[in-house]
């Protein structure tokens, strides 16, 4: 049922997205990316921007010293990898190890090195689940890989198992849930879909079904959640955009 009204309202929202002017889709795009931006600094529960800083330095692009030096760069090479995915979409480019590393590298420009693999084992203090053993990474990501290529599912099954595995494997030292949440979008968008962003207040139920994945192996929980969201912002922009034709 969910899954039917999901298309229904996938298409709904494309047509009246080309019947809109470019300034007016542009305009709903910066305001998610504002607000996506916001999020993935909000969900790591360290962030001390508002979300009004964060704007403006979307907008502005100029780091300042009243404010925390590696919190503006986080903001950046957020704005950055998001853009490149967007841009992996468009030139229809297949989602591989290589450029995963590529993203994660974005992600840590001018803060630390990224894109490898850690070397080290985790303790991870908010999940009953605790990451693979260092030397198996590699190999995890190998199956990690293999296994999204003969995905068998829909789009939001795909984009949850994308986001739920890498989750599970948590291959790198730092930055692997905004690294899932970008791959769970790269796929989503892949297909047509619109990107998704998760709010704080969100939290709680959202790492209960990452957990549940991690312990049982259960997409489910995740794939509802990730449904929920996307009827949620499907209906909201439906309704930016039919005000535009209301006289």
């Amino acid at each position: 049922m969910e899954k039917g009204l999901l298309e229904s309202e996938r298409l709904h929202y494309n047509e009246l997205r080309g019947m809109s002017e470019d300034s007016k889709c542009e305009q709903i795009e910066h305001s998610f990316l504002i607000q996506f931006i916001f999020d993935m600094m909000s969900l790591d529960g360290k962030c001390k921007l508002t979300k009004e800083e964060i704007a403006h330095l979307i907008d502005k692009k100029i780091i300042v010293s009243t404010l925390s030096e590696r919190e503006q760069k986080e903001v950046l090479n957020l704005v950055s990898a998001y853009e490149f995915i967007k841009k992996l979409t468009i030139q229809r480019r297949r989602m591989s190890e290589e450029l995963l590393k590529d993203i994660h590298e974005i992600l840590f420009d001018g803060i630390l090195q990224g894109g490898r693999y850690r070397n080290v084992n985790l303790q991870l203090s908010n999940s009953r689940h605790q990451p693979p053993d260092y030397v198996k990474v590699y190999d995890r990501m190998k199956k990690y890989f293999f296994d999204l290529e003969r995905f068998r599912g829909t789009t939001v099954e795909k984009a949850a198992f994308a986001h739920a595995g890498l989750s599970k494997i948590h291959p790198f030292i730092e930055g692997n849930q905004r690294l899932a949440r970008l791959i769970m979008n790269y796929y989503l968008l892949f297909d047509g879909y619109i990107a998704l962003t998760i709010e704080e207040t969100e939290k709680n139920e959202y790492m209960k079904s990452i957990d549940t994945f991690k312990e049982e192996k259960d997409l489910e929980s995740l794939i509802s959640f990730l449904i929920k969201k996307l009827l949620e912002r499907y209906n909201d922009l439906i309704d930016v955009l039919e005000s535009t034709y209301e006289v």
